[in-house]
């Protein structure tokens, strides 16, 4: 499971440097397992590439995914190109 959820992070990281992000701008990620028991081995992966614990994140049980995988991600990214939030 480790090895899946980097190779999830990784191939989002080169998709956001393709089109000059980073990680940084990551505001949510979504997060589908097929067995909710590999979370701490999700969760140790997850923290190399989000050390500050940040994003936001959600998690999925789901009885299957495409292809046979364990696990999926998906990402909301900030283009920091908008109007800052107000307080």
């Amino acid at each position: 499971m480790k090895k899946q959820t980097e190779r999830c992070l990784d191939n989002l990281k080169a998709v956001l440097e393709e089109i000059d992000h980073s990680l940084d701008d990551v505001v949510k990620v979504n997060i589908f397992l097929t067995d909710l028991a590999d979370m701490p081995e999700v969760d140790q992966a997850y923290a190399t590439f989000f050390p500050g614990g940040i994003p936001a994140r959600r998690i999925v049980g789901v009885s299957a995914l495409p292809d046979g995988a364990l696990i999926q991600i998906d990402a909301v990214v900030s283009n920091a190109e908008g109007t800052p939030p107000k307080a």
